[in-house]
């Protein structure tokens, strides 16, 4: 992949919603009163269920053990400067698998800058139908509306049949990392300088007065603000490609440090960050999706990309001079499928 001349920006990371399941299946031993307390704080939305609203192909999901025993939800990591105006980019964007067939969590991500269809072009792509995907959430004005949007965006392009979705604006991720009593990555030393910078600006944002700067590289114990810094991670490496799986690293370790969270920990995080999450998941769905992960005992998470770095299945594409991430769509589709339903890929028409 070459490399491009992108200006560069300075956004925050958002990229775990999943934890929500998680820790809400962790306090599952509590009562129900205090676990129905915890998610009324939820900024829960209802969205439609019809298939043409939300994009999917009924006659390529009609074999009723795919929607039993593969459930997926979009999870979206929206950057806003204010809310109540700009819904803002949606700068990670991940589909959440939980496949009971395998029994398996897995987690797609997906390139900010690939360039798909069926939506409103904008800015260089101004009268078409294609854009960059990190506008999804924004065409649809953002909420419940923009929720559904996306879906509809992500299962027309993706040929997927995703029926809800979890948004976090997520400024307090270095908090979350904190709670779990940090982790533990393995940090390359042209990684530490451009990751010291990200730490540098977060802790000004905090009113830290002296930032935990990384002084080495190699595998260490991560704080919060040294974990997000190193997520921010862009132009070191394959660009965003290389960020992406710098997200999922961390996502999976604090997904490990979860199951060892007493309940006021996990009471405290709770706290933390429901009153951030807004979803189409009703209160039921999300206790019932963490509390399979817990009771069959899942600690690991598989993980994908797309697209993928396989010759001829992305490619850079300029639309006005305006730079897009092109893909193979149908190699690129065929291997989300075997990666997501794996034995049962062969059911979707």
């Amino acid at each position: 992949m070459k490399n491009k001349n992108v200006k560069k920006t300075h956004k925050k990371i958002i990229i775990i919603p999943i934890v929500i399941l998680i820790i809400l299946a962790i306090v599952g031993g509590g009562t129900f009163f205090f676990i129905n307390s915890k998610l009324s704080k939820v900024n829960g939305v209802n969205i439609s269920k019809k298939p043409s609203d939300l994009g999917i192909n009924s006659q390529n999901f009609d074999d009723t053990s795919i929607d039993k025993n593969y459930t997926n939800i979009l999870l979206l990591g929206v950057d806003s400067r204010d809310p109540k105006v700009d819904p803002g980019l949606t700068d990670s964007i991940m589909i959440l698998s939980i496949d009971k067939a395998h029994k398996k969590v897995k987690l797609t991500s997906l390139m900010r800058d690939m360039l798909i269809d069926n939506i409103q072009g904008e800015g260089a792509t101004a009268g078409t139908n294609k854009d960059r995907i990190n506008v999804i959430y924004k065409q649809g004005g953002g909420g419940q509306a923009g929720g559904q949007y996306a879906i509809k965006a992500i299962n027309s392009n993706f040929d997927m049949n995703i029926k809800d979705y979890i948004k976090v604006d997520f400024g307090d991720f270095d908090k979350i990392v904190d709670a779990v009593g940090g982790v533990d990555i393995d940090i390359s030393e042209d990684e530490v300088k451009v990751a010291n910078n990200y730490i540098k600006e977060v802790a000004g944002l905090e009113g830290i007065s002296n930032p935990p700067y990384l002084t080495h590289g190699g595998l260490q114990h991560l704080n919060g603000i040294q974990a997000l810094g190193y997520c921010r991670i862009r132009y070191v490496g394959a660009e965003d490609f290389q960020r992406t799986e710098r997200q999922r690293t961390v996502l999976t370790a604090v997904f490990k440090k979860l199951s060892t969270l007493g309940i006021t920990e996990a009471s405290s995080m709770l706290d933390t960050i429901l009153p951030n999450i807004e979803t189409s998941l009703s209160s039921t769905d999300m206790l019932s999706d963490a509390s399979y992960v817990i009771l069959n005992k899942i600690n690991t998470i598989d993980q994908f990309r797309l697209p993928e770095d396989k010759p001829g299945y992305n490619y850079s594409t300029y639309i006005n001079g305006t730079y897009f991430l092109g893909w193979n769509k149908a190699a690129n589709n065929a291997d989300l499928h075997k990666f997501i339903f794996e034995t049962d890929a062969n059911k979707i028409k």
